[in-house]
């Protein structure tokens, strides 16, 4: 962007509980775009310990606080980097093809951007799969369609309000999403629509915990990504909100978190007026840095302490499938 503006924000209140008894948590500007020049603030609900935005952009502010550089629009530019997600996102593919299993599926990713993950799903999982993506960036879309996906310029709370959609899928992946939405449980009930009796919600966010979170929280903590990230949740949090809205947990557990470590620092050296060449090293294409923080958190996970990252994966109440073992995080 060639400018930056003053956004008009709204007041709001938490979005689990409804109450308007909170304190301020962290407070901080867009250091990463620099889409505008508020400060922002997180607040944390005194009834329920939700941490919320507050107040945050309108919706019709979307497209300026979501540039067109934004990163998931754009993808990786570094190969070597692109390589390692994708033997560490396959991983994961092979996790979800265990949850959702073999056979003829239908698999709705939320927040599909340019196809990347939903190639990854046909690249790896059964070719009898039915792949559909949504994302509300219209050139994402286009890039997704022509990869051959069925996919919707729309949000999921319309999606889902279509008959024809109801109970159409065995799974819906949210990764990295429902921390950007205004109205969380909202979502959880739009994608119960979806979702056949049994159907599995897989979700991928930021979680309050870790030691990256310990170190800048208030102010740096990279997944506090001013202002498109609206809810952060705690695992108990996370698991509550599910569990009301009609699902079963089935799996819980913490991930590996390279962002929120590089993002944080740099968002502490752009902040203390460090030099801009040295803010640019300090970036999420830099293999060195990631594999420090991917060890980081490595060791963490083997040694059963949280981090700022979480999964958690879900049931459609009325499951077929019976409960599955619970991994429990912190």
């Amino acid at each position: 962007m060639t400018e930056t503006v003053d956004l008009e924000l709204i007041e709001t209140r938490c979005t689990l509980c409804r109450s308007e008894d909170s304190e301020v948590c962290a407070s901080g500007t867009d250091f990463e775009y620099a889409t505008c020049t508020n400060v922002f603030t997180f607040v944390r609900c005194r009834r329920c310990d939700h941490v919320y935005l507050n107040p945050r952009p309108r919706p019709e502010d979307l497209d300026t606080i979501y540039p067109s550089n934004y990163y998931s629009f754009i993808g990786t530019t570094n190969a070597l980097v692109a390589r390692a997600q994708r033997v560490w996102e396959s991983g994961k593919v092979k996790l979800y093809r265990d949850v959702i299993g073999l056979g003829p599926r239908r698999v709705l990713d939320v927040g599909c951007g340019d196809g990347r993950f939903l190639s990854l799903l046909r690249d790896l999982c059964a070719t009898d799969w039915e792949l559909a993506g949504l994302d509300f960036d219209q050139g994402a879309i286009e890039k997704c369609r022509h990869l051959g996906f069925e996919t919707h310029a729309e949000r999921v709370e319309d999606f889902a309000a279509r008959d024809e959609q109801r109970e159409r899928f065995d799974a819906v992946i949210m990764l990295q999403l429902i921390e950007h939405v205004e109205d969380p449980g909202l979502i959880c009930e739009r994608v119960h629509q979806l979702l056949k009796p049994g159907g599995a919600f897989i979700i991928e966010t930021p979680n309050l915990a870790g030691l990256d979170y310990q170190i800048f929280k208030g102010k740096y903590w990279g997944h506090y990504h001013f202002p498109r990230h609206w809810n952060l949740f705690s695992t108990s949090a996370l698991r509550r909100m599910l569990e009301e809205h009609g699902f079963e947990i089935a799996r819980a557990e913490c991930l590996i978190s390279t962002s929120s470590w590089i993002t944080s620092y740099q968002n502490y050296l752009k902040d203390k007026g460090y030099p801009a060449w040295i803010c640019r090293m300090v970036n999420s294409q830099n293999p060195i840095l990631l594999a420090l923080a991917v060890a980081i958190d490595r060791v963490r996970t083997r040694l059963g302490l949280a981090t700022s990252n979480q999964r958690v994966i879900a049931r459609a109440i009325g499951s077929e499938y019976g409960r599955e073992d619970t991994v429990t995080a912190n």
